[in-house]
């Protein structure tokens, strides 16, 4: 799918809160749980926020995996967000960079240096998530433009597992400024700076504002956040990280 179709179906996508950390864990009974992670302050969605996600998990061995609170397929892969629209072609261009899948990410401030898979849909039409696990790698959305292109590109990854942190577990540390790099296939490597980290009730999530057209390249992290509820085995929250292209270099 290229760039272009990718953006377009984001933007209309009836896109529900994402994932569990994009996973997290919930933990059975006698496991203990690592310490809460890093919580940015809680933001109230905007009245365009995606109705309540289900609530199923998976049993699997002492551990209960969050289920996956992900998008829908997209409803249409070419018009964009009424939201959201493109710049014009009498604005300057923003930076961007053209379509090369991603291969590793890399956040300095807080320890993040990870390859990345490829995330579809399940046949629910969720979004998948990585392996759970502590070692497990981030994920980037492949019905998102690839990073570096028009439009939000979108990673996910685990905030902890049974055994402990997982990934994305500081990503709520992130602060404005912030230095995203993401390895691409053709040898580059694209630039993001964080703009800002927020927390959003997964009843709340808001789509547009995560999943929307942008008029330049885009950079989303997203996991689970908030208070671990172990009556339904979920985090509450989702915590997402915005990020802008700023530059790029040679990998």
């Amino acid at each position: 799918m290229s760039g272009k179709n990718r953006r377009g179906g984001l933007a209309t996508a009836a896109v529900a809160a994402i994932l569990v950390a994009a996973g997290g864990v919930a933990i059975g009974v006698g496991v203990t749980r690592p310490g809460p992670p890093p919580q940015p302050e809680e933001v109230v969605a905007s009245a365009t926020a995606s109705p309540t996600p289900s609530d199923a998990a998976s049993a699997s061995g002492s551990e209960k995996a969050d289920s996956v609170d992900g998008p829908p397929a997209p409803v249409d892969a070419t018009a964009p967000s009424a939201a959201a629209q493109p710049a014009s072609p009498a604005e300057p261009a923003s930076l961007t960079l053209p379509e090369s899948l991603p291969t590793r990410l890399t956040v300095p401030s807080i320890g993040v240096d990870t390859d990345l898979m490829q995330l579809g849909k399940n046949q629910d039409g969720t979004v998948e998530v990585p392996p759970l696990g502590v070692d497990s790698p981030a994920g980037w959305y492949r019905n998102s433009p690839t990073p570096g292109e028009l439009g939000p590109s979108v990673l996910l990854g685990h905030v902890d597992a049974a055994a402990g942190p997982s990934v994305f577990y500081r990503l709520g540390e992130l602060t404005a400024g912030a230095e995203v790099t993401v390895t691409r296939e053709d040898g580059t490597t694209a630039v993001f700076a964080v703009d800002r980290t927020e927390r959003y009730p997964k009843a709340d999530f808001p789509t547009l504002e995560v999943y929307g057209n942008t008029d330049d390249s885009q950079l989303r992290l997203i996991t689970c956040g908030g208070a671990f509820d172990q009556s339904i085995g979920h985090y509450v929250d989702n915590i997402v990280v915005f990020a802008t292209l700023i530059s790029s270099r040679p990998a």
